[in-house]
């Protein structure tokens, strides 16, 4: 016979301290929940990122052409010609490829010299994707010219 201090009652037995595989198996439910909820944050943020990247890539070819177009000027002389000018911009540009692997190509828009001298020389740069009709980036400088030639 057990003794009083020896009996274990009904209540003591089904006094549980741990979790229950019902409450395991909710708690992952809602974790998944959230989880799937996410997904769609998740997938926005790496194409925003993605696009941002080509976007910052064709404002730094921008700025480089335009600092180039700005810096060009035959050796003898101060300040450039309407001819040296145009004759940057008519380069042909090399395509570059930004850090994701997309293929920008820069190109410069039609110009002419201006009426009297000096002027300025209204130039505009675009980088557009090929194949794509929309720029990526684009600006427009105007070059100050002392002459034609």
């Amino acid at each position: 016979m057990l003794s009083s201090d020896q009996h274990i009652s009904s209540k003591e037995l089904s006094n549980e301290s741990g979790l229950g595989l019902m409450e395991v198996v909710i708690s992952m439910s809602l974790l998944g929940i959230l989880a799937i909820s996410f997904i769609p944050v998740l997938t926005n943020s790496w194409k925003d990122t993605s696009t941002n990247t080509t976007i910052a890539t064709a404002t730094q070819i921008v700025n480089e052409q335009i600092e180039g177009a700005r810096a060009v000027r035959s050796a003898a002389a101060t300040s450039p010609s309407c001819q040296d000018v145009l004759s940057y911009l008519n380069i042909t540009l090399a395509p570059v490829i930004d850090p994701r692997g997309i293929s920008l190509l820069p190109q410069w828009s039609a110009t002419t010299c201006p009426a009297t001298y000096p002027g300025v020389v209204r130039a505009q740069v675009l980088v557009t994707r090929p194949g794509k009709a929309t720029p990526v980036a684009s600006a427009v400088t105007m070059i100050f010219v002392k002459s034609a030639v």
